[in-house]
């Protein structure tokens, strides 16, 4: 019996094959998607950059600096979050001295030195000494492809081919877009569909797509709408995975299952929805992913924080990680403003836990210093002061949101229940961390509010760390029964409740009180598998056994409508962004791409399209297309997403998209230069600095006379471009 268990241990040589067998379903199911919307070419340089000039290199440093080396999921995630964060911090040193072309170059120096010394390629390139289970494997795979083709459905699926029809469009990935484009040529980066107005925002995505661009040659469109999303994503899933394989360590208490079901609760749930037309906000990954690139950075960059952070707490070697945690807090700072003071607040749960428990409070003093200096330098640096349009409006949320704040706690806080249940894990400084860096989230949305509800940020940076205390808490609490088969009844209540609460969300349309459904589903799977887990005779308490089967159906019933999403129209309305109008025609997105072909970077455009939908004299200003794919300024194109926009709208408590351009003369000016041209007018445009006009017809009426004073260069069914001599 003894011989049978050895062999049955963990393996500590190396990775198993069929675990990496898993890890290549993944890849190849990865790839795929990447081939649905961009060229076969462009795929391989892409993924040859992203392994060689990003990833690799980044492995190579995660474990040199870092001293890890615990199974390749975490080392890969890990390094591909340190290779985004060198990739970044290069690019800006290098677009600093107009060598950003050549920011690439880093990889390879890299790559090189943890070869030909022979201390650091023992370090480097040595095998993994905790390697994953098959099973464990398999459920990470399954787990991460689930979420990533839910992402894919209403992601890429949803809004791809880009530019070709303007009644399917997503206005935020032409902006992000058109800051990438500002980040390929100026430093610092400018609000171009504005003139090239300073801007004072998170930019640090765009730098790293500026980066991909110069090195692979592949179009900002393909980067932006088909490739970068899914690289950024998958890393975060592994740093959920192996940020919850830090709380359940053996079999016994869930690292079989504890790990996958994070990252399917964190990519997926995050509210319970039992109501059949509302929704209470998307707080999970999935939800950002591919509309908010800025998010699916700051999610990876987050993750990998709370990893060496819990090391560091943990006082696990070497001292040299604190290298790590400076360099990603300094990529943070500009990656997403929501990640610091969530990090800070972290630190501070942990120094106030380790001062109780009588133990050192150093790591934890430092790194909350750490949070908060760079998080005071990037307020005056990178943001310039600009607070994007955030005020404190406590419990606004609740209100934007059209829910009451009971139902709204209740449908998030069942979602993450298991937290309830960490036990003896409280003790750990690393738990007391996480705690705080979910509480930081929460205060964060509920104290604060911002136009679009973007204030829920806060609590989407925060949830994976939640979803992995939920996840740990259910571990918890199945380990009490004493049974290594505790999966099976993870798997079976999860199974039924979500079974059940379909039914019970087609069942309650209409109803008063569709929440009596749901809270009766969960009660009646929690006692069904709870009592059958006796039946077969399995060890435990009926109580604890009831009780875990219902937080599982809970938790895992979160998913319920994300997933539904997947092929239901309606359900996807409640947890995901819908496609609208006011994208480009391809004539449109032609023309556009003409200037880029045939101007210089720096040449200044009008045009007469501002609105991408006008009602009487109100215009949603979020027009960004054309600054995105000509990648030059443009005089005035929209005025929304700029730091202008955003002080007059917090000063007015208006809609900052919504509002007028407040330098009004100006666009008469640009205006006029359409619609009634003359040798005056022409001539401001050229002092101001005015090369090329893109007068679009579908934006209004263009008079005939403007070729009498400019010169026709390009001409598309819907544009007309002329150049000022």
């Amino acid at each position: 019996m003894r011989a049978r268990a050895r062999r049955r241990g963990p393996r500590t040589a190396g990775p198993s094959l069929t675990g990496l067998l898993a890890g290549v379903a993944v890849g190849i199911l990865g790839i795929g998607l990447l081939l649905q919307h961009s060229t076969f070419f462009e795929v391989v340089r892409f993924v040859l950059f992203i392994a060689l000039g990003v990833a690799l290199p980044g492995f190579a440093l995660w474990r040199l600096i870092g001293n890890y080396s615990r199974n390749l999921v975490e080392d890969l995630a890990g390094g591909f979050a340190v290779g985004t964060a060198g990739q970044i911090v290069v690019y800006l040193a290098a677009a600093s001295i107009g060598l950003q072309a050549w920011s690439w170059v880093w990889g390879p120096v890299v790559m090189v030195l943890s070869f030909i010394d022979s201390d650091i390629r023992a370090r480097v390139w040595r095998r993994v000494a905790q390697p994953l289970r098959p099973l464990q494997a398999w459920l990470f795979a399954l787990s991460t492809t689930v979420v990533v083709l839910i992402v894919y459905r209403r992601g890429p699926s949803q809004f791809l081919p880009a530019y070709t029809d303007p009644l399917r469009s997503y206005p935020d990935l032409a902006f992000q877009q058109a800051v990438a484009a500002s980040a390929k040529y100026d430093v610092p980066v400018s609000t171009l569909w504005l003139g090239g107005e300073p801007m004072k925002y998170h930019t640090f995505y765009h730098q790293s797509t500026a980066a991909t661009a110069w090195a692979t040659r592949i179009d900002l469109t393909d980067l932006i709408h088909s490739l970068t999303w899914l690289p950024l994503f998958l890393a975060g899933c592994g740093l959920v995975f192996a940020l919850a394989s830090r709380f359940a360590p053996t079999a016994e208490t869930g690292a079989t299952w504890a790990g996958p079901l994070a990252v399917l609760i964190a990519g997926l749930g995050g509210a319970m929805q039992p109501l059949p037309d509302a929704g209470f906000g998307g707080l999970s990954t999935a939800v950002a992913a591919y509309l908010s690139p800025t998010q699916n950075l700051g999610v990876m960059i987050a993750m990998a924080l709370c990893v060496v952070a819990v090391d560091l707490l943990r006082a696990e070697p070497p001292r040299s990680r604190w290298v790590l945690l400076v360099l990603l807090a300094l990529v943070a700072a500009g990656a997403k403003s929501t990640i610091l003071p969530l990090l800070g607040i972290g630190f501070a749960f942990a120094f106030v836990h380790a001062g109780m428990a009588r133990k050192s409070n150093r790591t934890a003093l430092l790194g909350g210093l750490l949070a908060f200096v760079v998080f005071v330098a990037a307020m005056l640096t990178i943001f310039g002061g600009s607070t994007w349009g955030t005020e404190i409006k406590p419990f606004k949320t609740f209100s934007q949101l059209s829910s009451s704040p009971l139902a709204t706690l209740l449908s998030w806080g069942l979602a993450v229940c298991g937290m309830w249940f960490l036990g003896r894990k409280w003790r750990d400084v690393g738990t007391a961390f996480l705690m705080g860096f979910a509480v930081a989230g929460l205060i964060g949305t509920l104290m604060t509010a911002q136009s679009g509800i973007s204030q829920l940020y806060f609590l989407r940076t925060a949830f994976p760390a939640i979803a992995v205390l939920a996840c740990v808490g259910l571990a918890n609490l199945v380990g009490r029964l004493g049974d290594r088969r505790g999966v099976a009844l993870v798997g079976i209540a999860g199974a039924l409740s979500l079974a059940g609460l379909a039914v019970a969300r087609s069942k309650a349309a209409g109803d008063r009180d569709p929440w009596l459904w749901m809270l009766a589903v969960l009660l009646i799977v929690g006692v069904v598998v709870g009592l059958g887990w006796k039946v077969f005779r399995r060890p435990g308490n009926l109580g604890i056994a009831i009780v875990a089967a219902a937080v599982a159906a809970c938790m895992i019933g979160s998913v319920l409508v994300p997933l539904q999403a997947f092929v239901s129209d309606s359900a996807s309305k409640l947890v995901y962004a819908k496609v609208s109008r006011g994208g480009a025609t391809a004539a449109e997105a032609g023309a556009a791409r003409w200037l880029r072909r045939n101007t210089q970077p720096g040449d200044l455009i009008a045009t007469n399209a501002h609105c991408i939908i006008q009602r009487e004299n109100v215009c949603d200003s979020r027009h960004f297309w054309l600054a995105a794919l000509s990648e030059r300024p443009v005089l005035v194109e929209g005025w929304s997403y700029s730091n202008q926009a955003n002080r007059i709208a917090l000063e007015t408590n208006s809609n900052p998209s919504l509002i007028p351009y407040w330098d009004s003369s100006k666009l008469a000016t640009n205006d006029t230069a359409f619609k009634s041209p003359s040798a005056d007018v022409i001539q401001r445009l050229r002092n101001a600095g005015v090369r090329y006009l893109f007068a679009d017809r579908r934006a209004g009426a263009v008079s005939p006379k403007l070729g009498e004073f400019v010169s026709i260069r390009h001409a598309t069914l819907d544009v007309t471009i002329y150049e000022i001599k």
